[in-house]
């Protein structure tokens, strides 16, 4: 009987082990790999964004995910709550929502099983210092006893207390920071996070929303890694215990060709000019003609990009290559060159300019001035509307058309930035009786501050448009060159004896004789051409509203810079040569001694002369490394 008894318990433990082990293995493997194994995303760091001599301008710092144990901490959450809360910079009260206790049931496989809220995040993105506050504010916190009198098993518990209530995941995170905060913003843009999905799993990851965080998100963010670790029943790390793990790779960062020198300069000038004019905004760009790089880029109003919440979205609007605008008089170096191209007009060639009222289809189309005959040089000098329509006129509907397309107008520049719109350039089929006088002087046709720059630019270039470059190169964490960017020609506009013409005609602008005296410099010849234009608005333009802009370069025959200043809607004062010019007058003399310009105006002293002889001609080419 015995005997009997003996081979049924072997029997039923035999039947419990196959059960256990073999038909019950994979789900309480699975059960039990949950309650240990931890599976973590770790995420790379994003790429740093830098200006061209390698200054700092987007990084990422380490930072914390804090949570807490609310099955741990019980009823001594108000203390805790009360302690942490200034350093966490959160409510007491939602820190103590939060740390409650709670049981839910989890069901698995068709087991019910009963869980505590053992893992409770409070707050992502903790900088590390902030971690370290919160750590200090722990260690620190007493409960209201004599700790001395307790008992042994409730001192320790409260030295658990301090030590496990309130931690922070191994795994880094990291915040974006904005050393320079709004300078360049409207380049930088700003990043923020989004919560993915990768292998069934949730993770967090930062998301570039604009500029360049949002163009080269994709390369700022390299590629997660995996870590499989064993963790006790509070989550930390068992020593020892790590099963896998597949390391991040670090995002590349992205060498701008921003100079924050020039960009530190533009943007206290433009700051100064719009104290002084009161607009509604105001932009201005510095493209270098030779390359296309883009130098220095503002626009005001501006925002923090540490902040961007903080401000209306109007400021964040990147107006460079976002805002559309007539450009009035700025636009009649196309219809100039067109004719000096296409040889019907000489610089010396004259035109009647009507004594400042002229008639064309019915509608009488008007100068400033009382203008008489003018050479087409002088069409550009004096910014006569009469001039340029009649070499509009002479050039015909379709070649003019032709060569505001060949400008670069009506189409994307290119430029590395999400939002650029191709302004309005309307087919000739569509045009009005009117617009083959209208066009030359910059109304019937919107373009953005970058277009008319780099037009601007092709002239200084010897007729050559170039793409706008606003990234040099990728580089990894280790300094190497992972992509560089070359300048990028898209077309000759016109020929280089057509430019040459076009850069003498401009000369003159910025003269006693011409709209820009205000931008003329004592060391260094500028080009440039001034632009009033009042603005459009339902039903027609509008009464005493105004876009005064000043577009140049400097030095004229062997151009450093283009510079163009668009003011919208200035308070006092509105025309181009009034408002724009002074500052792009201030703007080229700072970058000049910035660069070490050369000048190029001879008659100097001789120990001025000397000194400027022992200037190197260009900025160098070499970049500061990290």
């Amino acid at each position: 009987m015995l005997s009997i008894l003996l081979v049924i318990a072997f029997c039923g433990l035999g039947y419990r082990l196959v059960d256990l082990q073999v038909q019950r293995h994979p789900r309480l493997l699975k059960e039990a790999q949950r309650n240990t194994d931890q599976v973590e995303l770790l995420n790379p760091r994003r790429g740093d964004i830098r200006d061209i001599r390698g200054k700092l301008l987007a990084t990422s710092l380490p930072a914390k995910t804090v949570f807490a144990d609310p099955a741990f901490i019980g009823e001594y959450r108000s203390d805790i709550a009360r302690a942490i809360a200034p350093h966490l910079r959160m409510s007491e009260w939602t820190i103590f929502d939060s740390l409650k206790p709670a049981v839910r049931m989890r069901t698995n496989d068709n087991v019910v099983s009963l869980v505590t809220n053992r893992y409770v995040v409070l707050e992502r993105k903790v900088p590390v210092e902030r971690w370290l506050q919160v750590s200090n504010a722990m260690a620190n916190l007493t409960f209201g006893e004599d700790e001395k009198k307790l008992p042994k098993k409730q001192r320790q518990f409260f030295r658990n207390l301090r030590k496990m209530g309130i931690n922070a995941d191994q795994v880094e995170d990291t915040i974006r920071v904005y050393p320079n905060k709004s300078l360049a913003a409207h380049v930088l843009g700003f990043a923020g996070t989004r919560e993915i999905e990768i292998n069934n799993r949730r993770a967090i990851e930062p998301v570039g929303i604009e500029g360049i965080e949002l163009a080269f998100n994709s390369k700022l963010n390299g590629a997660p890694g995996w870590r499989i670790s064993e963790k006790d029943r509070r989550q930390r790390e068992i020593a020892m215990k790590r099963v896998y793990e597949i390391e991040p790779r670090n995002g590349l960062d992205v060498i701008l060709t921003i100079d924050t020198g020039l960009q530190h300069i533009v943007e206290d000038e433009l700051a100064k000019m719009v104290k002084q004019f009161e607009p509604e905004s105001a932009t201005v760009v510095v493209v270098r003609p030779a390359t296309g790089e883009i130098a220095a880029m503002a626009t005001l109003p501006t925002f923090d990009s540490n902040q961007p919440g903080v401000v209306p979205a109007g400021f964040r609007r990147n107006r460079a290559i976002m805002d559309v605008y007539e450009p009035g008089s700025t636009f009649k170096i196309v219809v100039v060159a067109a004719a000096y191209e296409e040889r019907i007009s000489k610089p010396t060639d004259m035109v009647y300019c009507e004594n400042g009222s002229f008639t064309y289809a019915g509608k009488v189309l008007r100068d400033d001035h009382r203008l008489g005959w003018l050479s087409v040089e002088g069409v550009i000098t004096h910014s006569s509307n009469i001039g340029a329509a009649k070499i509009g006129l002479k050039l015909g509907s379709n070649r003019l058309y032709s060569y505001v397309r060949r400008f670069g107008f009506g189409e994307l520049s290119g430029v590395s930035l999400y939002g650029e719109v191709r302004g309005i350039v309307y087919p000739v089929r569509k045009w009005s009786g009117l617009s083959i006088t209208r066009i030359p002087m910059g109304h019937e046709v919107a373009v953005t501050p970058l277009q008319i720059t780099m037009a601007m630019a092709a002239i200084a270039n010897e007729g050559k448009l170039m793409r706008p470059k606003l990234v040099d190169r990728l580089e990894d964490s280790s300094g190497q060159v992972a992509v560089r960017y070359a300048p990028e020609m898209v077309r000759q506009v016109i020929s280089k004896k057509s430019a040459h013409r076009m850069v003498e005609a401009l000369k003159t602008v910025v003269s006693t004789n011409g709209t820009a005296v205000k931008a003329k410099m004592e060391y260094y010849t500028a080009a440039g051409k001034t632009g009033t234009a009042q603005k459009a608005g339902a039903g027609g333009y509008v009464r005493g509203k105004y876009i005064a802009s000043f577009i140049g370069f400097f030095p004229a025959d062997r151009p450093e810079l283009v510079i163009s200043v668009i003011v919208n809607e200035p308070k006092t004062g509105y025309y181009g040569g009034q408002v724009c010019a002074p500052c792009f007058r201030e703007i080229a003399l700072r970058s000049a001694n910035y660069l070490n310009i050369q000048p190029d105006i001879i008659g100097l002293s001789d120990s001025l002369q000397t000194q400027v002889n022992r200037r190197p001609a260009r900025w160098p080419i070499t970049v500061a490394r990290k």
